[in-house]
C-alpha cells in the first residue's frame, strides 16, 4: 500500500485594526511629552496623563494576546494531530535502517576478508616487515573500490619494503642490523639510513676519543721517562763532581803531608854537655831559619745533595778544611 501524501489547506483570515492611527497619535503624544516639565502646579495633571498612557498601553497588549490565542487555537490542534501522525513513520524507518546497517556491516566483513586473502597471497616472507594493519586503508572497504586496485596497492607496498631492505644491505654497513630494525619498526628507509649514520658517527667519535687518550698517555709516559733520565743524569753529574772534588782534596792532602815530612817547621832539640836543653840553639848556630809564610786561602763553592752532606762535612773536618753553610 502506498503512502498518502500530506495535504493541508489553511484558510488564513485577516485582522482589521487601526494601529496606524494609534501609532501616529502615540508618536505625536511622545513628541509632546518630551517638552513637558512637571511643576508644583502641574503635578496632578502629569499623574493623570501618565495613568492614561499606561492604561492605553495595557489595553493594546491585552488585545494582542487575545487575538493571538484565537489565531493559534486551530494551529495548535493541527500541530498536535500532525505530531501523532509523524510518530507513525518512526517504526518503518527503524526497521529499514537497522536492516540496511546490518547489510552494510556484512558487506564490510566480506570485503575485509577479501582484503586479508589478497594480503596473504602477496606477503610472502615479509609479513613481519609489513603487517596488514600498517598499510590498511579504510577506503578499500568501499563498495566502489575494486579488488584489482586493492591488490595493486598491497603488492606495491611489499615491493617498496623489499627495495628498502636491498638498499640497506647494499650499503655493507656494520650497523646494518640496527638499520633493518628501524625499517621494520617504522617502515621508513630514510629513518633507517639516518640510524646507521648516527651510529657510525658515534663510533668514530668514540674511537677518536680513545686514540686521543692513548696519545696523551703515551706523551705522559715519554715525559715521565724524560724526567727520569734527566734526574739520573743529574745524579750522575753530581756524583762525578763529588768524586772529582774528593780526588782534588785527597791530592792536596797528600801533597801537604809530603811537604811537612820533607821540611818540618821545628828542628830537633839537642842536649848540652851540662845536660840542659837549649832549644833551637844548634840550629841557630848552623843555619838561619826562614820565617813562616802562610799559604793563600782559596774559596770554593760546592753543591752537595742533603743525603751526602754529613759525610762530606766529616771529610772536610778530617782534612782540616774550613767550611761554611749557606
Amino acid at each position: 500500500m502506498e503512502l498518502v501524501p500530506v495535504r493541508v489547506i489553511s484558510n488564513l483570515g485577516t485582522i482589521e485594526d487601526n494601529l496606524q492611527e494609534v501609532e501616529a497619535s502615540i508618536r505625536a503624544k511622545v513628541k509632546e511629552y518630551r517638552s513637558v516639565v512637571v511643576t508644583e502646579e502641574t503635578i496632578q495633571d502629569g499623574k493623570k496623563i501618565l495613568a492614561d498612557i499606561r492604561k492605553e498601553k495595557e489595553g493594546l497588549e491585552q488585545e494582542r494576546k487575545t487575538i493571538k490565542k484565537a489565531w493559534m487555537k486551530p494551529y495548535e490542534a493541527f500541530e498536535k494531530r500532525a505530531k501523532e501522525i509523524i510518530a507513525l513513520y518512526d517504526e518503518p524507518v527503524q526497521i529499514l535502517d537497522s536492516q540496511l546497517k546490518e547489510f552494510e556491516k556484512q558487506r564490510k566483513r566480506e570485503k575485509q576478508q577479501e582484503i586479508q586473502r589478497i594480503y596473504d597471497a602477496a606477503k610472502g616472507d615479509l609479513e613481519e616487515w609489513l603487517p596488514l594493519y600498517k598499510i590498511y586503508d579504510e577506503k578499500w572497504e568501499s563498495s566502489i573500490y575494486s579488488k584489482k586496485k586493492i591488490r595493486e596497492e598491497i603488492e606495491q607496498a611489499f615491493e617498496q619494503v623489499e627495495g628498502s631492505i636491498r638498499t640497506l644491505q647494499s650499503m655493507q654497513s656494520e650497523f646494518e642490523k640496527e638499520g633493518l630494525a628501524v625499517l621494520k619498526t617504522t617502515g621508513s628507509l630514510q629513518a633507517a639510513i639516518e640510524e646507521m649514520q648516527i651510529r657510525k658517527r658515534m663510533k668514530e667519535e668514540i674511537l677518536a676519543q680513545e686514540q686521543k687518550k692513548r696519545e696523551e698517555e703515551q706523551r705522559r709516559r715519554e715525559e715521565k721517562q724524560r724526567k727520569r733520565e734527566e734526574e739520573e743524569k743529574r745524579k750522575e753529574e753530581e756524583q762525578r763532581k763529588i768524586q772529582d772534588l774528593q780526588e782534588v782534596l785527597s791530592s792536596q792532602e797528600e801533597e801537604t803531608v809530603t811537604e811537612f815530612e820533607k821540611a818540618p817547621v821545628f828542628q830537633t832539640m839537642e842536649q848540652t854537655e851540662e845536660g840542659s836543653l837549649e832549644p833551637f840553639e844548634a840550629a841557630t848556630q848552623t843555619e838561619e831559619i826562614e820565617p813562616f809564610v802562610a799559604e793563600p786561602e782559596v774559596t770554593v763553592k760546592v753543591y752537595v745533595r742533603e743525603s751526602f752532606l754529613k759525610e762530606f762535612q766529616d771529610f772536610l773536618r778530617r782534612n782540616y778544611i774550613r767550611f761554611e753553610e749557606e
